[in-house]
């Protein structure tokens, strides 16, 4: 059982840990309906029953199974993502995942950009955020959260970066789905400080593949493609079978993702102007640490370990 869980609710992936372990699921929710139980068993992701006071219960496909079995899955690109529907659902699912006791502490995060003005809000929505949750055939449990902690994503990330000197301008580079945060600090006698000045984010991301793709499937095929289809092609290999025709994306997606990568390098380079020039180190984060080629811009840069978790496990460290 959980006292603490850290959750950062990303537009791609919700990853989650506690001191007792951790998990990472797709930000993907669909309405739930009947499948056989040989259908079921051949399945990832989770059948997730919600009941909050007062109201019905409510049947949801999350994760991989609402990506493989849903019918009219969605995903959010809101930038108040804790106002959709689905943040709801994905934060309590993975909190009664990880074993989230009544009252826990959570703490999650937003992008530098939005944490300003959104961060009094999410942090009272999470904690009038209360639920009796249940996950396959399990037994409901009752999910709430006693204390609510809002971080700023980067910041949190940073907290985990291998600091290889005991001075100097560091950059930390925090790609998501939707947004790009920047953090600039500087280190003085292994203290981190950040410089406000030189922190923010930009609305460039690994979400800007996907719809640039989108846009050149439709071109090609000459017919629409969902967003989560999308989603599947580009983080696979490339290949797909359409109307009976077989097309080989790898290299419009390769050209796609280069594209996106310089774009970052090129707004982060000019938000820090000649500062940018004086860094003695750059780090990545965040999926799009591994999904795009960044370090081919920003050279010398260091991918932190395991990149995609850096936000949650340093939001779990502050407590």
């Amino acid at each position: 059982m959980s006292n603490v869980i850290a959750i950062d609710v990303g537009y791609s992936h919700v990853k989650a840990v506690s001191h007792e372990g951790r998990m990472v699921i797709p930000s993907v929710v669909a309405p739930a309906r009947e499948l056989s139980l040989s259908e079921f068993a051949q399945k990832t992701g989770y059948a997730v029953s919600i009941q909050k006071p007062g109201g019905p219960v409510q049947k949801y496909f999350v994760g991989e199974l609402a990506i493989k079995e849903g019918q009219g899955a969605t995903f959010t690109t809101d930038r108040e993502k804790h106002r959709h529907p689905n943040h709801d659902i994905l934060v309590l699912t993975v909190a009664k995942l990880l074993g989230a006791e009544p009252g826990a502490t959570l703490v999650a995060g937003l992008p530098i950009a939005y944490y300003k003005a959104q961060k009094e809000e999410l942090k009272q929505h999470l904690e009038q955020l209360e639920a009796d949750v249940a996950t396959g055939s399990g037994e409901p449990k009752r999910i709430s959260f006693g204390k609510v902690i809002v971080y700023p994503q980067g910041a949190g990330a940073l907290l985990k970066a291998p600091l290889l000197s005991n001075s100097g301008i560091v950059l930390l580079i925090d790609v998501g789905q939707k947004t790009t945060d920047y953090v600039t600090a500087e280190i003085v006698n292994d203290v981190v400080r950040p410089i406000a000045s030189l922190c923010g984010s930009i609305e460039t991301a690994v979400g800007n593949v996907y719809e640039a793709f989108a846009v050149e499937f439709q071109v090609l095929t000459g017919s629409p493609i969902s967003p989560v289809r999308v989603i599947e092609i580009v983080r696979g290999n490339g290949m797909v079978t359409f109307n009976g025709k077989e097309y080989d994306f790898r290299l419009v997606i390769k050209t796609i993702k280069e594209s996106v990568a310089r774009s970052i390098f090129d707004q982060v380079q000019a938000a820090l102007g000649e500062r940018f020039s004086f860094l003695s180190r750059i780090y990545l984060a965040g999926g799009g640490a591994m999904a795009l080629p960044l370090s081919d811009f920003f050279r010398g840069a260091i991918n932190i370990p395991e990149p995609q978790w850096a936000n949650a496990q340093g939001f779990l460290s502050i407590v």
